[in-house]
């Protein structure tokens, strides 16, 4: 469910090696407070199985998932608005980036706006980004095309990987798609690039 909007081209490795070597990788997650963040991370490593209760995450939030041949970090940052000044510290650690939205609360969309804004600035366009809208199965939620213009997100995607996806943490409708999306655009040679900066410098791009 969802589509890719945009899409960087692909390198001569990736074209060759595809999806056929494993990958480790880190996924940086941010959203406004109540999205879904806990139970979206949850749901990735207990795809079959009932959620555990959540609490609001004040900090982060790291947890490793194995998804077929690969390992994925999903890092995860709170959403509450005296959190949010400090999500920048972390976009280093991510070769991709999930912006977070609740589909069924779309009062809120204009601040969601807002911090994917200030988050596409920071971010360079390496990075593939995904946005999830969340809550898919609520009622009152909205489809992605609204959810995509509310955000603006046709005037931010150019030149880079972007795509929006809806998922239903509660269900288990999404989240496996979404890991497979990630696999197939977050590049060997990316992965690589982004590690030898972190080794290096300490930070990244």
């Amino acid at each position: 469910m969802g589509a890719t909007i945009s899409r960087a081209a692909e390198s001569g490795a990736d074209l060759v090696l595809g999806n056929t070597l494993p990958k480790t990788f880190e996924i940086v997650m941010i959203g406004l407070d109540d999205a879904g963040k806990t139970s979206l991370v949850n749901r990735f490593k207990r795809r079959d199985l009932p959620l555990p209760a959540t609490v609001t995450t004040i900090g982060t939030t790291i947890k490793t998932i194995r998804f077929g041949r690969h390992r994925i970090t999903v890092l995860e940052l709170g959403g509450a608005d005296k959190i949010r000044p400090l999500w920048r510290r972390f976009f280093w650690n991510g070769h991709a980036f999930i912006f977070l939205v609740d589909a069924s609360a779309p009062e809120r969309f204009s601040e969601a706006k807002e911090e994917l804004g200030r988050m596409w600035g920071e971010i360079s366009k390496k990075h593939p980004i995904l946005i999830l809208a969340n809550k898919m199965d609520l009622k009152g939620a909205v489809g992605l095309d609204e959810v995509a213009e509310a955000l603006g997100v046709g005037g931010l995607a150019t030149g880079r990987t972007v795509a929006v996806k809806g998922v239903s943490a509660m269900t288990g409708k999404g989240p496996e798609e979404v890991l497979k999306w990630f696999v197939e655009n977050v590049s060997h040679q990316l992965i690589a690039e982004h590690n030898e900066v972190k080794k290096h410098t300490g930070t990244c791009c």
